[in-house]
């Protein structure tokens, strides 16, 4: 035993030494798996940065109404009725009270376009119109300079991303949406959730000046402590016509980060593997290459009593040693490059701006997979070697 791990120590030293014969196409092997690694952590960290600013915009003490059958406020429309039955609402419900009246925010989001920081493109953010208790129903919300816009004022309140990537949103500065001009009265942050992706404005002075008068397309309403909006949906089931569905808005986020994520790991994935099925035939000729380069070498090894074991295992170890190489490039770079790096997708009328979150897992499902394209890559190439006539080495000496 001990005498087959020394033959296939010297094989594989023997192989590791003659990569600098091969230094352009192992280079190139190196590379595509970096390539590999690079994209699969990319829509990874993509999903799992979307999914943190969802996650740290919900709370489990908050309720959100939507109309029956709607998955997200825009395809909501929730009748006025909904609003006045909350009023009167009655206390073992389970909703949190001020004053002995429930805290409730009609909410409505409007798609208005942004012009980029230093740059002439425009994108649609939302503009979110929302009642005085508004704010007061996003704990996580602080108000970092000026104030909330006051009712019936053509005022807004921006989030710090809409501050930082759209031109025209400092504390004082005026922006048109549509006819009307309006005011930047305050700013805020979020910590890094999606509300920093918003602008806000008074409810109804968003629907008024884009005609949406009544227009309702969510609700949220303060819990008690310990609920979770059950009782609330059981309540409005027995007194509406109009069917709604209630939830928490931490599960509301959860549902709406979990569809985007789904979709973005969905193209993620089957791009990464049509990838690695390149990388993995450049590995294998990479490692035929190899194989060849050595005939003679391998052949004479042999010839002297080496075992086939060993030419196998020292071939695949060199692949699995590019791989690994390959591999550890394209973490680096991922780490360097991704890692914090915004982007932004749609939703809630929209762009929901995020960082890409490269994790320790992520990282570890796209080693695995560059792994995989060395195994799969050296197989073929290590039997091969094992299988090498010895017949070249006697033509090799004579």
């Amino acid at each position: 035993m001990a005498t087959k791990f020394k033959q296939i120590a010297v094989v594989t030293m023997a192989n590791i030494r003659s990569l600098g014969r091969r230094s352009w196409i192992s280079a190139s092997m190196i590379l595509s798996i970096a390539l590999v690694v690079v994209v699969l952590v990319g829509f990874l960290a993509m999903a799992r940065g979307f999914e943190t600013a969802l996650a740290a915009a919900g709370s489990d003490r908050v309720a959100v109404v939507l109309a029956g059958g709607a998955r997200d406020e825009k395809g909501s429309s929730i009748p006025v009725a909904v609003l006045h039955q909350i009023a009167a609402v009655p206390p073992e419900i389970g909703l949190a009270l001020t004053e002995g009246e429930p805290v409730v925010s009609a909410e409505l989001v409007v798609p208005v376009d942004a012009r980029l920081a230093g740059s002439t493109e425009s994108q649609t953010v939302g503009l979110r119109g929302l009642g005085s208790d508004g704010p007061g129903l996003r704990p996580n919300v602080k108000l970092t300079a000026g104030r909330f816009a006051q009712p019936g004022a053509a005022e807004i309140v921006v989030g710090a991303d809409i501050q930082r990537r759209y031109d025209g949103f400092g504390l004082g500065q005026t922006v048109t949406f549509g006819a009307t001009r309006w005011t930047v009265v305050g700013t805020f942050e979020a910590g890094g959730a999606a509300f920093e992706s918003e602008i806000w404005a008074d409810l109804g002075v968003v629907q008024a000046l884009f005609k949406r008068e009544g227009e309702i397309q969510s609700l949220r309403v303060a819990l008690a402590e310990g609920k979770d909006g059950s009782e609330l949906a059981r309540y409005l089931e027995q007194t509406l016509s109009a069917p709604v569905t209630v939830m928490t808005e931490k599960a509301y986020f959860s549902d709406q980060s979990r569809r985007v994520s789904q979709m973005i790991r969905m193209f993620g994935w089957p791009i990464a593997l049509v990838m690695a099925i390149g990388a993995a035939a450049g590995a294998l000729n990479t490692m035929l290459s190899s194989v060849s380069d050595r005939s003679v070498e391998i052949a004479t090894l042999r010839a002297i009593g080496f075992s086939g074991l060993a030419a196998f295992v020292g071939t695949w170890i060199e692949a699995l040693l590019l791989s690994a190489i390959g591999a550890a490039v394209g973490a680096a770079i991922s780490l360097v490059l991704l890692n914090g790096w915004q982007a932004s997708t749609l939703g809630g009328g929209g762009q929901i701006a995020f960082d890409l979150q490269v994790s320790a897992d992520i990282l570890g499902q796209a080693i695995l997979l560059a792994l995989v394209i060395g195994i799969i890559g050296g197989a073929l190439p290590a039997i091969k070697a094992a299988r090498m006539p010895l017949i070249k080495a006697m033509r090799a000496m004579s």
